[in-house]
């Protein structure tokens, strides 16, 4: 039992990391879909704890794609683009029916400004969970960031029509009044719930 909750530990731990590096960016104007510049100057937090963690898992179990994927979203905190893709290449050959992995892959293809595989990945995982508000966001982004602002609208309006009341629909909110008001960032709704996706 020890191994399971160590395992959830870290995965919680890297899902922290995840929101603060990935989520927060979204709303006040990352540079990409993930948020992250890999071009950045600024200190990286130390992933090495977390590196290894997961790479004693997959010692362990080379075909655990939940370890996969959270050391693909290590890598991509770090804007290791390249390295994130081929994890989450692997999560979703032995899981292809996860939706979160299609999403991270589709982000890791954008990392790399591969935008059609980027969009081809998001749009598999959308397609397998319709209900996928991080990857509606994600695809608007693309859209927007192609100066496809109608379609980035629209796909952040479906984000929010799924839950008008999640972190998520805060979010698309968020982006839309920035797509109205270049620069603004505090013309959103007010954040309803405090959990939930």
């Amino acid at each position: 039992m020890k191994f399971k909750s160590y395992y959830w530990a870290i995965f919680a731990a890297v899902g922290v990391v995840v929101v603060l590096i990935f989520v927060l960016p979204r709303v006040f104007g990352g540079s990409s879909a993930s948020g992250t510049d890999p071009h950045s100057q600024e200190q990286q937090p130390d992933y090495t704890p977390q590196i290894e963690a997961y790479q004693d898992l997959l010692k362990a179990n080379p075909k655990d794609a939940v370890a996969l994927s959270g050391l693909g979203d290590v890598y991509m905190g770090q804007g290791n683009y390249s390295q994130a893709k081929d994890l989450f290449e692997q999560a979703t050959s032995i899981d292809p029916g996860n939706a979160l992995y299609h999403g991270r892959l589709g982000e890791a293809y954008y990392g790399l400004n591969m935008i059609d595989v980027a969009l081809r990945e998001l749009n598999t995982g959308l397609s397998i969970d319709p209900r996928n508000q991080a990857i509606m966001i994600d695809i608007g982004l693309i859209d927007s960031h192609t100066n496809q602002s109608a379609q980035a609208r629209q796909m952040w309006q479906k984000a929010i029509d799924i839950n008008p009341n999640n972190r998520m629909a805060h979010t698309a909110k968020e982006l839309i009044s920035q797509q109205n008001n270049p620069g603004s960032t505090t013309t959103a709704p007010p954040l309803q719930q405090q959990h939930g996706p």
